[in-house]
Parts: structure tokens; C-alpha cells; sequence
């Protein structure tokens, strides 16, 4: 008797009321009768204070306080009759611009990441973007809006520099970033004597730009003396390892406004009167060695995370302990606490809108002065303040953004 051959039937497709984005919406929104309800009633509330925030953005809101300061939120007293005779020193910070952007090319062709790219390209285009601001030209002439635009080629300069001339080994690149930046300062302090480089004292920089400079040499520096205390506080050697701890348990014990303070009134008790310690420099070392402060812990942290085999290993190996700590230690500590750096990293950057307490000329002091001495645009206060809210929250979740693709590229949390 012939038996008939069974072929399996075709796999079906699971419900698609449980898979995919219907299935995630109501296994996490809606289910069961309470989580619905609390759904519906949160995303009515929601809407009704999106649309009470639209309407009052694009209806009742008067935005005109941010054209009418233009340029001094971004570069402050910077450019005024007063700092700047001639009148011709807004070119100097978009220049300084435009050798950050060409840095950034260089970072984009030796790191060869989309990372990279999309930081480098989107500045770019942001700083590009700023030229179009309907800005009088007394105030925004052609030229600087030409600079502006030039950020774009400049990114791809440095790319072109990155991949055909010698500027990409690691020792390069730290000796780039050290001219450049040396560069940037006397571009933005000026020489004396010098034509074009009309000399603007540091008291004056001012609005976005400071804080971008505060950060930016907080960020830099914070790191590095970070790894060295967090190393020296675990460090068998008894004198280093009480200065490391007093270093870092009195800067992390103190109010950061309280040592901005200090800097401003008791510092320069210590030196010569014609000491050339300016104010934004002693403001900026001490945001670094308070943010050094807390990064030496988060990087002790991540050491003590790791398995004391790793060390027990590179021992059994022959490795000289620098070697263990260099190649295999910090490597993996400084992967393990990637969230915790860049959180305080964008803790720094919040951070800096504190001199504007100590009376230096930041973002939000410029704000503040100005609807001060203008009292006809107090009642659009909101506007200029929710506006600085803004450009601090780009920055900030820029910086979130670059930390979380860092994190998903390393793989930590998953291996």
C-alpha cells in the first residue's frame, strides 16, 4: 500500500498586532484598561501644550529681540566702537572658525568615520546657515558673511590635507591642535602693531563665543589631568597619593561660583599687577580643575570596574606596569565610563553661564544687560532667554548624540 508523501505547510507570519510598532505600542502603552487610559489622558495633555506653545511661538510671540542683537549674542563687546576703533575685528572669530573647520576635515579623513563626517559636515553647515541671518551690514558685512560660507570648503580641506599630505599621524595632529590653538588666541587677542590685528583684551570677549571657549578649553584639558589624578590617587606612592586626594576632595567640596570668586578677588593678591593672567584665563582654569575634579573620580570608577585578572595577566606576560596601565587598564576604564565623561562634559558647558555671575560679558549676560537697559523689550524677555534655552540644548544634545554613537560603536553595556 502506497503511503502519501506530507510536505510541511508554509511558515505564517506571526500577528502583526504583535510585532513591529503596532505590536511595542500595545504591549507598552496599552496593556491593559489603566495603561490605556493613562496613554490617551497623557498624549491629550501633551498635544494641548504643544498646540499652546505653537500657537503662542508663531501667533502672539514677538521674536524681533533676536535680530535686534544679532551679532552681540554670539561675539558680545567684541566688535563695538569702544574695544575695536576701526571697527574690523568681526572677521577674526569667523577666521578662527574657519581653522577649527579645517581641523575637523583632517579628524574626518584620518578617523574615516560617519561619526566624524556628520560632526564635521553639520558645523559646517550651521556655521555656513549663520550667514543668511537678516542682519544689517553695518553689522554683518559681505565679507564675513563670505567667511561664513567658507567653513563648507574648509571642512573639505582639511579632508584633502588628511588623506594626501603627512598632517594624519597621532603626533601630528596633537601639534596641529596645540598651533592651532595658540594661533586662535593671538588672532582673537590681537598683536600690537600688527595691522588688522587691532589688540581686543580678553575682559571683552564675550556672548556665545566665550562660553564656546570656556568649554572647549575645559573639554580639552579636563580629560587629560583627569587620567593623571585618577591614576596618581591610585598610585602606591604615599606624597603623590595625598596630593592627588587633596586635589581632588577640595575641588570637588567647593561651590564652583565660590572658586570663581577666589579667582577674581584673591588670585591676583598673589602676582605683580602687570601679571598677564587675565580674567578669562583664571576663569578658565579653574572650570577645568573643577571639572578635572570629577572626571579623575568617574575615571577611577571605571578603573576599579575592572577585573583584577586583566592586571594579574599582563604581569604574567612581562609587561611593565606603564605598559599595563597605557595598553590594557585605561583603555577599558575610559570605555567602560564613555556616558559619565560626556556627561560631564556637558555639565562644563552648562556650567560656564556661571561668570556670568563674576560679571564676565557670556551669552547670558548679554541677554540679561540688554533687556536691562532696553525696557521696551522686557515683555519679550521670554523670547530671548527661550531662544539662549535653545542654542544651549543643541549643543548639549549634539554632544549626547556623539556620546551614544561612541557607545554603540565600542559596544559598551554589550561586551
Amino acid at each position: 500500500m502506497a503511503t502519501r508523501e506530507t510536505t510541511p505547510g508554509a511558515i505564517l507570519p506571526p500577528p502583526r498586532m504583535t510585532t513591529g510598532k503596532v505590536g511595542w505600542i500595545r504591549n507598552n502603552l496599552f496593556s491593559s484598561p489603566s495603561n490605556g487610559a493613562t496613554t490617551i489622558i497623557v498624549a491629550a495633555l501633551t498635544l494641548y501644550l504643544l498646540w499652546l506653545f505653537v500657537d503662542w511661538a508663531f501667533g502672539t510671540a514677538d521674536w524681533s529681540v533676536i535680530p535686534t542683537l544679532g551679532g552681540t549674542l554670539v561675539l558680545g563687546q567684541y566688535n563695538s566702537d569702544s574695544v575695536c576703533p576701526s571697527n574690523d575685528c568681526f572677521w577674526r572669530p569667523q577666521a578662527s572658525l574657519l581653522i577649527a573647520m579645517t581641523y575637523f576635515g583632517i579628524l574626518w579623513a584620518v578617523a574615516a568615520t560617519t561619526l566624524v563626517r556628520g560632526v564635521a559636515l553639520t558645523t559646517a553647515f550651521v556655521a555656513a546657515a549663520m550667514a543668511l541671518l537678516p542682519l544689517p551690514f553695518d553689522e554683518m558685512g559681505m565679507d564675513v558673511r563670505l567667511l561664513l560660507v567658507a567653513n563648507i570648503p574648509a571642512v573639505f580641506l582639511g579632508r584633502w590635507l588628511g588623506r594626501n599630505t603627512p598632517v594624519g599621524s597621532t603626533r601630528n595632529l596633537i601639534i596641529i591642535a596645540f598651533v592651532g590653538f595658540i594661533t586662535v588666541y593671538f588672532l582673537l587677542r590681537g598683536i600690537e602693531g600688527v595691522p588688522g590685528l587691532y589688540p581686543v583684551p580678553s575682559r571683552f570677549w564675550g556672548g556665545l563665543m566665550l562660553n564656546i571657549l570656556l568649554a572647549a578649553g575645559g573639554i580639552t584639558a579636563s580629560l587629560p589631568i583627569g587620567i593623571m589624578l585618577a591614576l596618581g590617587r591610585r598610585s602606591n606612592l604615599p606624597v603623590v597619593k595625598m596630593l592627588c586626594i587633596g586635589f581632588i576632595e577640595f575641588f570637588r567640596g567647593v561651590p564652583l561660583i565660590t572658586l570663581l570668586f577666589m579667582s577674581q578677588t584673591l588670585v591676583p593678591l598673589a602676582f605683580p599687577r602687570d601679571f598677564p593672567l587675565d580674567e578669562v584665563t583664571r576663569a578658565g582654569i579653574v572650570i577645568t580643575m573643577f571639572s578635572a575634579a570629577y572626571m579623575a573620580e568617574n575615571i577611577r570608577g571605571g578603573l576599579q570596574a575592572l577585573h583584577r585578572g586583566q592586571t594579574e595577566a599582563a604581569r604574567a606576560l612581562g609587561l611593565p606596569p606603564w605598559n599595563t596601565t597605557t595598553f590594557i587598564t585605561l583603555p577599558q576604564a575610559l570605555r567602560n565610563v564613555v556616558p559619565a565623561i560626556v556627561g560631564q562634559y556637558i555639565s562644563l558647558y552648562k556650567d560656564t553661564t556661571l561668570v556670568f555671575i563674576i560679571g564676565m560679558l557670556d551669552i547670558l549676560h548679554m541677554g540679561s544687560s540688554f533687556i536691562g537697559s532696553n525696557r521696551e523689550f522686557l515683555p519679550h524677555s521670554r523670547e530671548l532667554f527661550l531662544f539662549i534655552a535653545l542654542v544651549f540644548w543643541v549643543f548639549n544634545y549634539g554632544m549626547s548624540y556623539v556620546s551614544r554613537r561612541v557607545e554603540r560603536n565600542l559596544g559598551v553595556g554589550e561586551r
